[in-house]
């Protein structure tokens, strides 16, 4: 009789720790199931933000390229640079991406696509620091030249400021050259059988004009030879030109446009008061008033007239 409960209490106690153990390879099993699962989930989760982080990083450096290509090809030495740098994440960027593409990541995949996604970025960092380094260089150009510009129009201004006083003075100069001619007389003549010439009023008789006038002393003027154009109009207001008396035309200062004159004369000038005489013999017998003008330089030095009945 005790030995039948003896075996009965055996069997029970079996039974207790087979069941014992199927419960502990169940809790077993179930851990590393649920472990398996919920790693699963956290590469999946890690995954998509990575996909998230690196579609970003793409986006930004699609930007830095388009602030590149603005400055490509005025630099030699810095494009060989930024062609470079655009190459290797080019490289980058495909690794990654084929990375990503795959469905199912195990660990170390997510492991590998992190550093590579670290060193992309990096990469893109470096890149912005060649775009800040064009945009550096391309804003002390633009300082360079805006200051160049700005020393060309100074350069521009003070020339042409200098050209107007130079012009003045020249002017001045040019204005104190002329002959100082007080008083221009002119009188119509005829000569006497005996040489000597007398004052006549009719145009009729009227043989020549004669110019008078004195020049006046100025230390202004070298001296030399002076030329002096003498214009005499008619009454008409035309000027009396006949080309075998040496008309012909001058330029004058105030005016674009050229006027006929007479006749020239050169006049040995030493700065001292000189008289001298002027005759004109041509077409002067119609009745009026006959005008004589000089001009020196262009410049209108005298005026006189006479009038013939």
């Amino acid at each position: 009789m005790e030995t039948n409960q003896n075996a009965s209490s055996s069997k029970k106690k079996l039974y207790i720790s087979a069941i014992i153990a199927l419960l502990l390879i169940n809790s077993v099993t179930l851990y590393f199931l649920f472990s398996e699962n919920h790693e699963k989930m956290d590469v999946t989760s890690q995954k998509t933000a990575l996909e998230s982080n690196f579609k970003s990083l793409s986006d930004t450096l699609d930007v830095k390229n388009m602030q590149i290509d603005q400055y490509i090809g005025k630099n030699a030495e810095l494009d060989k640079t930024i062609a470079e740098k655009q190459e290797m994440l080019s490289r980058e960027k495909k690794e990654i991406s084929g990375l990503l593409s795959k469905n199912k990541m195990t660990s170390t995949e997510l492991a590998q696509a992190k550093g590579m996604i670290a060193q992309y970025e990096a990469s893109i960092s470096d890149l912005q620091g060649k775009v800040d380094e064009l945009t550096r260089q391309n804003q002390a150009l633009a300082q360079q030249n805006q200051s160049l510009s700005t020393d060309l129009t100074s350069e521009k201004q003070t020339t042409a400021q200098l050209s107007e006083q130079n012009k003045g003075l020249s002017k001045k100069v040019e204005v104190g050259s002329l002959l100082q001619v007080a008083k221009l007389d002119v009188e119509a003549i005829k000569t006497r059988g005996n040489g000597k010439e007398v004052e006549v009023k009719r145009a009729k008789v009227a043989e020549s004009l004669r110019v008078s006038f004195e020049t006046g002393e100025n230390k202004v003027l070298d001296p030399g030879q002076v030329s002096i154009y003498m214009r005499v109009i008619n009454p008409k207001g035309e000027t009396i030109a006949v080309a075998d008396q040496g008309s012909g035309t001058l330029q004058t200062a105030d005016n674009a446009e050229p006027v006929q004159y007479s006749k020239k004369a050169d006049i040995e000038y030493d700065q001292s008061n000189k008289k001298v005489i002027l005759y004109w013999s041509q077409n002067i017998k119609d009745p009026g008033i006959y005008k004589v003008q000089l001009y020196q330089s262009g410049h209108v030095i005298g005026q006189g007239e006479v009038k013939l009945s």
